[in-house]
Parts: structure tokens; C-alpha cells; sequence
């Protein structure tokens, strides 16, 4: 069975190079937020955002059945069964406990983006890292949120009817940072991980001027999109057919079409009712992608495991 962690470090070169691209698209994406306004970066954000951030989560089925060929076919169906019960559950925590739902969130997506941001660094098991993937990407939405601190709390009182000041976004970013380089400092020494500490950091900085320049949908786009989806989308496709040749490229888009029209469709009905409210819809937005977010990271953390 082809692991991601074998994946990622067996192919260094390709990523190397894919990194150099994402440095691109970033900084040409930063120009466009200093060029145009919030409307327009709006717009390209919900284009990304519903193509290629849609796209990089509607093959998890496909992912399931290719993780359980080696079992038995009542496997596989077990891990559907479950996969769907985390989207239903997800549904109904928003619905019933939405603060709870929205903290489960924002921990299940810091700690998947920690885990793609990592995973290619590590050089040996080591429990420790699980911090290291939660730290980082709270890390990540703490910048984002504290550098869009207003529009960000009255998106999450839509949503859990909870206020955050902005002291909050203000502690949690600074602790989970210190976490970072501490864990990350042991790391390193033990030889766990294997990461150019000034290389993160620039990254760390880089983000925090898009995320102080852009508008809070396009800056999370620019993350979500070129440093999340992309090389996320590039491992599955590793994952699936064992390369990265164009023509796998084209299987993935194939094979993941009927799901991504299903999703927009879903999408576009949501904003033909809420377009004209657009802090509504934004909450009702997130909420509908958190909803499928918590079965994708279960999905890609058994991948990685």
C-alpha cells in the first residue's frame, strides 16, 4: 500500500518545483489585492475557492475504495457508511450546538493544514507531531482571523451567535505560535523532522502580509487554494495512479466531475436564495463547506496513517 508519507518523500523534486509555482501565483495574487477592489477579489476568490477548492474534496470515495482494496469489501462500505454519517453529524451540530460545531472546525481544519504542511518534512513517526500539525495551522487562522478580525467575528456571531473581541485571535495566535517553535525546535534536534526553520518562517510572514492585505475571502483563498488544495490534489493523484503524468491529471478531474457539479449545484442553489444577504450567505457558506470538511480530514488522516 502507497503511503503519502512515502509519497512525499519520493518525490521532493516534484514538490520543490510545485512550491516555486505556489510562490508565484501567491505573490502575483498579492498584486491583485493591492489593485483591485474587494469586490473583484471576491469574485476570483469564489472561482478558486469552488473549482479547485471544491474539486481537491469531492474524490474521497474514490480515495476510500482505493485505501480498502487490499480489504474486504464490507471494509470499504463500513468507511462510506461512516464517511456519510460525518457529513450528517456535522449538519446537525451547526444546526444544534453551533459554537461547538464552529470550534470542532477550526481545530479539524488547523489540524488538516498542519498535517499537509508537515507531512513532507517528517523523517520518522513521532506522536509529537500532532501538535505540530494543530499549532501550525492555528497558527494560520489566527493571522488570518486577527488580521481580519471584525468581519471574521460577525461571520462566527451569523453562525454560533458568539461575539469574538479580538484579544481572543490576539492569545491564540501567539500561543500556538510559541507551541510551534518549541515543538519544532525538539523536532529538529531529534532529527524527526527535517525543515529549513528560516524557510517557515518566511512563509509565516508572507502569509500574514497577504492576510493584512487581502480581503478576508481572497486571503483565505490565496492559502486555501495554492498552499492547501494544490498539493493536496497532487498527493491523491499520486495516491491513486502511482505518478504525476498529465494524463492521471485528467483521470482525477474525470473521475471527481459528477461529485464537484453535485457540490456546485448545491452551492448555487444556496446563493439564489442568500446571494442578496452577503454576510448571511458567507456564514451559510462556510457552514456548508465545514459540513464536508470533517469527513475529508478523517479520510486524509487515515491516508496519512
Amino acid at each position: 500500500m502507497i503511503t503519502l508519507l512515502n509519497i512525499m518523500k519520493n518525490n521532493r523534486r516534484f514538490f520543490f518545483e510545485l512550491r516555486n509555482y505556489m510562490l508565484i501565483f501567491t505573490f502575483f495574487s498579492l498584486w491583485v489585492s493591492t489593485y483591485f477592489k474587494e469586490e473583484t477579489e471576491n469574485i476570483l476568490a469564489y472561482i478558486l475557492i469552488l473549482s479547485l477548492g471544491i474539486l481537491h474534496g469531492t474524490n474521497d470515495i474514490k480515495l476510500i475504495r482505493k485505501e480498502s482494496s487490499d480489504k474486504n469489501r464490507g471494509t470499504s462500505k463500513k468507511i462510506l457508511y461512516f464517511y456519510l454519517l460525518f457529513i450528517i453529524t456535522g449538519i446537525l451540530f451547526f444546526y444544534y450546538i453551533p459554537s461547538m460545531a464552529l470550534l470542532i472546525f477550526i481545530l479539524f481544519s488547523a489540524f488538516h493544514f498542519g498535517e499537509q504542511h508537515w507531512i513532507s518534512r517528517l523523517t520518522k513517526k513521532s506522536i509529537a507531531i500532532k501538535f505540530i500539525y494543530i499549532a501550525y495551522g492555528i497558527t494560520i487562522l489566527g493571522l488570518l482571523f486577527l488580521n481580519n478580525n471584525l468581519e471574521v467575528s460577525e461571520v462566527i456571531n451569523n453562525i454560533a451567535g458568539t461575539y469574538i473581541s479580538k484579544d481572543v485571535y490576539v492569545y491564540a495566535t501567539i500561543f500556538s505560535f510559541l507551541v510551534l517553535v518549541i515543538i519544532s525546535i525538539r523536532l529538529i534536534a531529534n532529527k524527526i523532522i527535517k525543515v529549513n526553520i528560516w524557510e517557515e518562517l518566511f512563509y509565516l510572514l508572507l502569509f500574514y502580509i497577504i492576510f493584512q492585505t487581502a480581503s478576508l475571502l481572497w486571503a483565505f483563498a490565496i492559502y486555501f487554494i495554492f498552499w492547501h488544495s494544490i498539493p493536496s490534489l497532487a498527493d491523491q493523484v499520486y495516491f491513486l495512479y502511482g505518478n504525476y503524468k498529465k494524463e492521471n491529471f485528467i483521470k482525477y478531474l474525470k473521475s471527481s466531475f459528477l461529485h464537484w457539479i453535485i457540490s456546485i449545484v448545491g452551492l448555487a442553489m444556496l446563493f439564489l436564495i442568500f446571494g442578496n444577504q452577503d454576510r448571511l450567505f458567507l456564514s451559510i457558506f462556510f457552514t456548508s463547506i465545514a459540513a464536508i470538511t470533517f469527513p475529508h480530514v478523517w479520510i486524509m488522516a487515515k491516508l496519512n496513517k
